[in-house]
C-alpha cells in the first residue's frame, strides 16, 4: 500500500475566489464612506457644544481698533486660535464672570495653551470694567470693529463667544449661557485635529 492511496482526496483549491473575497472585504469599508459622503449625509447629532459654520466666515484683517483708537497690527493675532468674546454695551458682572472662565479654559489646555489668544471685541472698549479685566490679564486683547466686522457681534443683548481659526475665519458660535467645560471640550478637540495655529 502506497501513501497515496490512504490520503483522502481533498477538493481543489480555488485561490482566486480567496482572493476576490478579500479584497471585496478591504474595499466595502471605502465604498460605504464613499458613499455617505456623495449622498451627504451627516450624523444626526454632533459632539460640539457650539454651533459649528458651514462653510466657515472669513473675518477681514483689517478694521480692528485697540481702546485707545489705533489699528490694530495683524501681528498681534500672531497666527493663533481666537476664543472672541463679542457684545454690545458695558461689560457687566456677567461679561467680567466670562472674561475669567475664558483665561481658565485656556490655562486648561495646559500644553496646548499657547495656541491660543484670548480677544473681547466691544463697541464700549473704554468701558472701565474691561480696563479692570486687561489690567488683571495683561495677555487680554481687547478690540473694536466697524459693525459688520462680526455677524451677530453688535446689538445682540449680552456677549457672546466665539472661535475664530488661525486663517481668520469663524468657525464656531455659542449661545449665551454655554458652559466653559462645554468650550474647553470643543477646544481641546480642534487642537488635537488642527495642522496650522
Amino acid at each position: 500500500m502506497t501513501t497515496a492511496s490512504i490520503r483522502p482526496s481533498l477538493p481543489p483549491r480555488n485561490g482566486s475566489l480567496m482572493l476576490a473575497l478579500v479584497v471585496g472585504l478591504l474595499i466595502l469599508p471605502f465604498a460605504i464612506a464613499g458613499g455617505l459622503f456623495l449622498f451627504g449625509w451627516q450624523p444626526a447629532r454632533s459632539a460640539n457644544h457650539g454651533q459649528l459654520l458651514n462653510p466657515p466666515l472669513p473675518l477681514s484683517a483689517s478694521g480692528l481698533l485697540t481702546p485707545e483708537g489705533q489699528a490694530l497690527a495683524t501681528a498681534e493675532l500672531g497666527d493663533k486660535w481666537l476664543l472672541l468674546l463679542s457684545g454690545s454695551g458695558p461689560c457687566d458682572a456677567a461679561c467680567a464672570n466670562r472674561i475669567d472662565e475664558m483665561r481658565r479654559i485656556q490655562v486648561s489646555l495646559n500644553k496646548d495653551m499657547e495656541r491660543l489668544r484670548r480677544v473681547v471685541l466691544s463697541d464700549y472698549p473704554s468701558d472701565a470694567e474691561l480696563a479692570a479685566a486687561r489690567q488683571r490679564q495683561p495677555d487680554l486683547l481687547v478690540v473694536t470693529a466697524p459693525s459688520n466686522w462680526l455677524p451677530g457681534a453688535t446689538g445682540d443683548a449680552g456677549y457672546r463667544l466665539h472661535i475664530v481659526d488661525p486663517q481668520g475665519r469663524l468657525i464656531m458660535d455659542y449661545p449665551a449661557g454655554v458652559a466653559a467645560k462645554g468650550v474647553r471640550a470643543d477646544l481641546e478637540r480642534l487642537l488635537k485635529f488642527a495642522w496650522t495655529g
